[in-house]
C-alpha cells in the first residue's frame, strides 16, 4: 500500500485538479473527502489535505481536526485553493485554533480559478453583494480568471522532497 494519501474537498473543481496533479507527481493515493473513512488514515504515514477557501475557511478542514489523535504523529500537509485574498496568518487563525495544537501541520496556498458563470446562485450573490474581501469594488467578477497550473505545486513538491516523505 502507498504511504501517502491526498484527500480533497472541492467546490468548483480547481482543488480536485491540483490534488490529481499532485497525486500523479508523487504517486499518492487520491480520495475525495466523502470517499475516505477515518479508519483508513492508519494506513498512511503522509497525509495531504486540499480544500478550497470560502470566507477564509478551508472547506473540509474539520476532517483533519476531528482526526487529530489519529494523525498527530504523521506528516501532514494542507493546501488550500483561493484567490490570494487572505494571508497565511489569517488562514491559520480562522482554521487552526488553538495554533499550538496544529503547529506541526505545514500549509500551502495555491491560486485558484474564478468563473462567475459557473457559480451557484448563493455564491453569485456573495460576489455581487460582497463576501468579506471579494466584492465588485475590488474584483472584476465579469472576467474569468485562470490561475491553476502545475508549476504552482513547486513549493509543495520542494517541501516533500526536502522532508523526504516515506514512500
Amino acid at each position: 500500500m502507498n504511504k501517502t494519501v491526498i484527500i480533497y474537498k472541492t467546490k468548483y473543481n480547481t482543488t480536485k485538479k491540483y490534488a490529481g496533479w499532485l497525486a500523479i507527481k508523487i504517486d499518492a493515493d487520491l480520495y475525495e473527502l466523502s470517499d475516505i473513512r477515518n479508519s483508513d488514515l492508519k494506513n498512511y504515514e503522509n497525509i495531504i489535505f486540499g480544500g478550497c477557501i470560502e470566507n477564509g475557511r478551508i472547506k473540509g478542514i474539520d476532517f483533519i481536526k476531528e482526526n487529530y489523535e489519529k494523525i498527530k504523529d504523521k506528516n501532514v500537509i494542507v493546501f488550500y485553493v483561493g484567490l490570494g485574498l487572505y494571508n497565511m496568518e489569517e488562514i491559520i487563525k480562522l482554521n487552526f485554533m488553538p495554533k499550538y495544537r496544529y503547529k506541526w501541520i505545514k500549509c500551502f496556498e495555491l491560486l485558484g480559478d474564478f468563473d462567475y458563470e459557473k457559480l451557484n446562485f448563493m455564491d453569485k450573490m456573495k460576489v455581487i453583494y460582497g463576501s468579506e474581501r471579494m466584492n465588485s469594488s475590488v474584483f472584476d467578477f465579469r472576467k474569468k480568471v485562470v490561475n491553476s497550473k502545475k508549476d504552482n505545486l513547486d513549493d509543495i513538491l520542494n517541501f516533500i522532497n526536502f522532508k523526504k516523505l516515506k514512500k
